[in-house]
């Protein structure tokens, strides 16, 4: 009897470390905000040519010129203040993260928004300020609430009772002052409605396309011709999270806005491989230049976003009104090292319900303003680094480049790689454009900027040279001599933006979350044979990746300890049967919830025959 009670009281624990095991694991998935998947077999590049016509040129040449915008969300979940039931949740994802039925949310949330100190004038005077060039507001966030006067009476207008269009008088605003303005809009996430993608709580899980086509043709559409039609000319569309969206769909949404607007923008998270410009994760980096995107006559340029709140991108109490004085300066380098890779920066705000954006916000955009009065020169219309894998964040023009500096050595900034005879240098803060001293030695560079002559934040010292565009180095990796082929990841370039990097550890950041996550090198083989594959990254065995040559693949298993970034050995061996300049892969073959937490360093393959 004892023995068998024994196995009872196992067999009891068992089931309950099960459990805990099991909701820890949900609540890590419920604290991600934001869907990992994309659709389709590719995440850009399926427009064809013919779509980029003369106005939606026009409109590209802007964005690439103007490269920093306003983003906004704001919507009922500002109600909340990121607060439910007495804990803290999170910003505009608080209806999912939380489950709140729609009843529920309608009631605390939806009848009781009301932002009276709403001033259409002062938003764009704060975008303004900043420096931005246009503007992005939410229209529909995932919580299906339209912040305009919409048919659907599901809207700020009608269902609360504000009787105000916000999106009208910013539309005005922003036409009277010259400002860009697009609309956000979660055209597959809705969670107000059955047939809609997110709502898990309140509808069944599972729910056939049917369902999903009679929202999108009943709502989606509809919303969407009204945004197109009603509020004058729109600079773009920006869509969010494109989970079970058709092709048919996608072109649907692109006819709408071509018909209603000509020259509007379309971002890539419309999905499928849909859209004008290309949009990374949630604050994407990337390691290297990019400009895979750029047609023969037509510079277009990737775009990502990052937000001055803390604790979501709409307004929590916790993090809404945040002093991030002491980050300025990485406001302003990121805006730097953006640029200088080829992509344009949408930097958010999450207004207060009283439709007021906090101090502490407007003042971190005000920090990136005052810098770019004086630096705008190397951000406005510039190009990207002329090295494709810059060491530090640089912009190029004709016959110059720009070195944007936020720390020197003993007074230096040295650089390897521009092969450019370089004529003089100097400060773009200092007036008088005092010459600095540099030294130039082949591909070396070294340039010695006096304290007096350093800028606050961001230093910019431009070079300035007789070639047009800079001559720069081979950047083509080498095989070494010994036969090794070393693939570190800040030498790598990405396949689709959705990943990111982290500069300082030079890691991979949201790697493994989705199998398109492509990372690529171009290496030039001297040594081809078979070769023994090491690794290096922090992973367990959940990360497993497909490492890719041109005759041999083979599937790797991270095998280690999570959070411990160390050098690996695999028992595989991969071939590499010809000489010359080719590519090798890596992706991800099982997606994880863990990608935030995983690092890849990169890869070394030793010749061993």
């Amino acid at each position: 009897m004892n023995k068998i009670l024994l196995k009872l009281k196992t067999l009891f624990l068992l089931i309950i470390l099960l459990q805990v095991s099991c909701n820890n694991k949900d609540k890590e998935i419920n604290n991600i905000d934001y869907i990992t998947t994309t659709s389709g077999k590719q995440d850009f590049g399926k427009t064809d040519v013919s779509a980029y016509t003369p106005e939606i040129r026009d409109n590209m040449q802007k964005l690439y010129e103007d490269k920093f915008g306003l983003f906004v969300h704001f919507g009922p979940y500002a109600q909340l203040e990121g607060m439910w039931k007495g804990e803290e949740i999170t910003g505009e994802w608080i209806m999912k993260r939380a489950f709140i039925p729609i009843k529920e949310y309608e009631k605390e949330a939806a009848a009781k928004f009301k932002p009276n100190n709403f001033n259409a004038q002062e938003w764009v005077s704060i975008a303004e300020d900043a420096g931005m060039k246009f503007m992005v507001v939410t229209a529909k966030h995932h919580d299906g609430f339209a912040m305009y006067d919409s048919e659907n009476p599901y809207n700020l207008k009608d269902y609360s009772g504000f009787g105000r269009d916000i999106l009208k008088e910013l539309s005005e605003a922003c036409e009277d002052r010259d400002m860009n303005l697009g609309f956000y809009y979660s055209q597959s996430q809705d969670w107000h409605e059955e047939g809609a993608y997110g709502n898990t709580w309140d509808f069944p899980k599972d729910m056939p396309q049917e369902k999903f086509d009679a929202y999108f043709n009943e709502k989606a559409i509809p919303q969407v011709k009204e945004l197109t039609q009603n509020y004058g000319d729109i600079f773009m569309v920006w869509f969010d999270t494109p989970v079970r969206m058709l092709d048919a769909q996608c072109e649907a949404l692109m006819d709408v806005i071509k018909t209603n607007q000509p020259g509007a923008l379309v971002n890539s998270r419309l999905g499928n491989g849909y859209g004008h410009f290309d949009v990374s994760i949630d604050n994407g980096k990337t390691p290297s230049v990019s400009t895979d995107s750029w047609l023969p006559d037509l510079k277009i340029p990737w775009q990502t976003h990052e937000s001055v709140t803390v604790g979501g991108w709409g307004y929590t109490k916790f993090g809404g009104e945040h002093d991030r004085s002491a980050e300025y300066t990485d406001f302003i380098y990121n805006l730097c090292r953006i640029v200088g890779n080829g992509g344009v920066y949408l930097l958010n705000v999450g207004p207060r319900p009283d439709g007021t954006i906090p101090p502490s916000q407007v003042n971190s955009l005000k920090a990136i303003g005052d810098w770019l009065k004086v630096n705008g020169e190397s951000i406005y219309g510039a190009d990207p680094s002329p090295l494709k894998f810059p060491p530090f964040a640089i912009t190029s023009k004709p016959n110059k480049v720009y070195l944007h500096v936020k720390d020197f050595n003993n007074n230096e900034v040295e650089l390897k790689g521009i092969l450019s005879k370089i004529s003089n240098a100097y400060c773009l803060s200092d007036t008088e454009k005092t010459p600095l001293t540099f030294r130039q030695e082949g591909a070396n560079l070294k340039v010695t900027v006096p304290q007096s002559l350093q800028a606050p934040k961001v230093t910019v010292v431009v070079l300035e040279m007789k070639d047009i565009n800079a001559r720069v180095i081979d950047e083509t990796l080498q095989q070494e001599a010994d036969g090794s082929i070393k693939l570190p990841v800040e030498k790598c370039e990405y396949e689709i933006r959705r990943i990111s990097y982290n500069y300082e550890e030079k890691v991979t950041h949201r790697w493994g979350e989705n199998t398109k996550q492509g990372l690529v090198w171009t290496v030039n083989v001297t040594q081809p044979g078979i070769f023994k594959i090491v690794s290096e990254d922090n992973s367990d065995s959940e990360l497993q990746y497909e490492l890719k040559t041109l005759d041999d693949a083979q599937i790797l298993n991270a095998k280690g300890e999570l959070g411990v970034l160390k050098r690996k050995t695999h028992v595989q061996t991969i071939e590499i049967a010809n000489k010359g300049i080719q590519k090798i892969y890596v992706h991800p073959v099982v997606r994880t919830t863990k990608s935030s937490e995983f690092k890849f360093k990169g890869l070394e393959l030793i010749r061993i025959d």
